[in-house]
């Protein structure tokens, strides 16, 4: 494919979307859903499709099984413009799949984890990565057997030239550790919503568990909903308000978010126009069913900015 700007590394599957549920699951009783939703899924999936939405050359190493939703994840990269070259198939395992109960406000997701679990940090070609700008990883404590590497993973990028990111995502064990703390001499991008910056800053407050971290990674980036997202640069707070929206399905707003904010680094923008960039990708997709494919092209997003009168 030439040279990327993006590699990104992680796990691969697809999510059934369930929305317009009738509340809560309850044992012994069955409730309906309006719509069912079969989709790519999985974050870092999904933050590379939108990375390749908005106009970068994207690639994508994980690992699925030699199954149906194996070959429906790689087709639906495929079909987003994405590298695939060097995602694994391993027929000893299964695809993994994430069931998505969707509500307004957030969503509950059920995640038979599979291959996922299995991608190593030795699997991951170097010399593939050394013609990226960027790596980025997702769900890392979802992704067990690529903990112990991931350290080396992200050093070996920036000895390269690359820049980094990480989206550790939700802590299933709450635990909050894994060795998360050796990856950020390494890291140039942190994302979090509050929660997991509260829960990985050690503060009960989550501003106070971002200024700590703040002081180990040069950007920190904590993603608030509704109530858009803010970012410590360098010691400095920095916030955009979002974009208000119906929201639709919240599945995936947070890798469009980390799509967008990433799109603005790469292209040099300034802290705030990074999040506005972020908080519009993260609002299209929240008004959209899915994860990805609420904007094709960057002049969507542009179109929805200046919509609401910000260019």
């Amino acid at each position: 494919m030439g040279s990327l700007d993006v590699v990104a590394v992680g796990e691969l599957n697809p999510d059934l979307i369930l929305d317009g549920v009738a509340g809560l699951p309850r044992l012994g009783q069955e409730i309906l859903a309006d719509r069912a939703t079969f989709t790519l899924g999985s974050s870092t999936a999904l933050c590379a499709a939108n990375l390749a939405a908005l106009g970068l050359r994207v690639g994508i190493v994980g690992k699925v099984g030699e199954d149906l939703f194996g070959d429906f994840v790689l087709q639906s990269l495929r079909e987003r413009g994405i590298d695939v070259s060097r995602v694994i198939r391993d027929p000893a395992v299964r695809t993994g799949v994430t069931v998505s109960l969707a509500y307004p406000q957030d969503r509950a997701m059920v995640t038979f984890p599979g291959a996922m679990a299995s991608l190593r940090g030795e699997e991951v070609d170097l010399a593939y990565l050394s013609g990226a700008r960027h790596l980025h990883v997702s769900s890392f404590f979802l992704q067990q057997a690529l903990q112990p590497g991931c350290a080396a993973l992200f050093r070996a990028a920036k000895e390269g030239g690359l820049t980094t990111s990480l989206d550790p995502g939700w802590d299933p064990a709450e635990r909050w550790d894994a060795g998360i703390a050796g990856l950020y001499p390494w890291l140039d991008v942190l994302f979090m919503n509050q929660v997991e910056a509260s829960a990985l800053g050690g503060k009960a407050e989550w501003r106070e568990g971002a200024a700590t971290l703040g002081g180990q990674v040069s950007t920190v980036v904590v993603k608030q909903g509704r109530d858009g997202a803010g970012a410590m640069y360098f010691g400095t707070w920095h916030e955009h308000p979002g974009f208000p929206v119906e929201a639709v399905d919240p599945t995936g707003a947070g890798d469009a978010f980390n799509a967008g904010f990433l799109f603005g680094r790469l292209s040099s923008l300034q802290p705030r126009l990074c999040l506005r960039w972020g908080n519009a990708c993260g609002a299209l997709t929240s008004g959209h069913r899915g994860g990805s494919g609420a904007f094709s092209n960057r002049a969507d997003v542009e179109g929805f900015i200046r919509s609401r009168h910000e260019f």
